[in-house]
């Protein structure tokens, strides 16, 4: 039976269903605390209290949670994008960059989490390509973050995206669109009507932009974009129009060559000011991975780093 089904196209299949991001986390035998990002968490049972997370026997530490007896799940709040990623690479310093303590188990418990849970391990099962741990929760808290989603290979802010939309207003006209990126280099496509470059978007002509019509517009395109987070929300005061901006990843460039490597960007052919001041900050941004969301107008506002109270600009 196995052996009929498309395993990738069960992964996507899999992928449509939205989760939360956690950080589990552990320590080996002499202390050293290791950690990754799962959204394979549930909750089990409330009495007695348990919960339960699943890890891929081809993960690196697989034998550090094979033999602990212990364990903690970190729940990401929608500002630790940056933590997830941390969390999901393979660097030996991950605990040197996140700061945390110790939970009343002793696993270590990450900082400005939405919860967190430090469990004793109850059961470990067997199952497929992965184990399942299910842990009995000895300590466990808890705010009032919002939760970093996950859907379709993408983080989802819902408290920002709320937010976004609520700043526009109902009546407003409002540009949805995204910053696409494909190994560095960024699609721009000329406009019909005045041959200038612009960004991908829906709500240009009369029709509101919105996130499903930005999504119909990439995948007409057939680059294989995945929309990844939030990355400007702004209002022009002289073309009355709100403008929501995401950042997303092409797998691969359009049949047009429409990227532009970042010195190939023709920078006197761009659509507007507020344009160029966007991309600008991408491409300075995506030196260190580190991505803001930026709150204002076309001259001025507010970058919101994922983990920090943002930078006047």
């Amino acid at each position: 039976m196995t052996s009929q089904i498309d395993l990738r196209e069960l992964r996507n299949a899999f992928g449509t269903f939205m989760t939360g991001v956690t950080v589990v986390t552990t320590h080996e035998a002499d202390g050293t605390p290791r950690g990754f990002t799962a959204n394979s968490f549930t909750s089990v049972s409330l009495d007695p209290p348990m919960l339960s997370i699943c890890i891929g026997k081809s993960a690196d530490s697989i034998d550090v949670f094979n033999s602990a007896q212990g364990f903690a799940i970190n729940i990401l709040s929608e500002k630790q994008i940056e933590t997830s990623s941390l969390f999901a690479s393979k660097r030996h310093d991950k605990f040197d960059i996140a700061t945390w303590q110790s939970g009343p188990a002793g696993h270590p418990v990450l900082d400005a989490v939405c919860a967190w849970f430090d469990c004793t391990l109850e059961q470990r099962i067997d199952a497929g390509d992965h184990v399942i741990l299910i842990g009995r929760v000895e300590g466990f808290d808890y705010n009032d973050q919002t939760g970093l989603g996950y859907v379709r290979g993408g983080y989802v802010t819902l408290g920002l995206e709320q937010a976004a939309v609520s700043a526009a207003g109902r009546d407003a006209r409002v540009v949805v669109g995204a910053l696409v990126d494909c190994n560095g280099s960024l699609l721009l496509r000329p406009n019909p009507d005045t041959n200038k470059l612009q960004l991908v978007a829906s709500g240009l002509g009369q029709q509101r932009g919105s996130i499903s019509r930005l999504k119909a517009i990439l995948d007409e395109l057939q680059i294989g974009a995945v929309i990844k987070s939030l990355y400007a929300v702004f209002e022009n005061e002289e073309k009355d129009q709100h403008f929501i901006f995401y950042r997303a990843i092409a797998d691969h460039e359009d049949a047009d060559n429409s990227f532009y490597a970042p010195h190939e960007i023709p920078w006197d052919r761009l659509e507007d000011e507020a344009m160029i001041t966007m991309l600008r900050r991408y491409l300075d941004e995506s030196h260190d991975q580190r991505y803001g969301v930026y709150f204002g107008n076309q001259d001025s506002g507010i970058i919101q780093h994922n983990e920090d109270n943002g930078d006047d600009h």
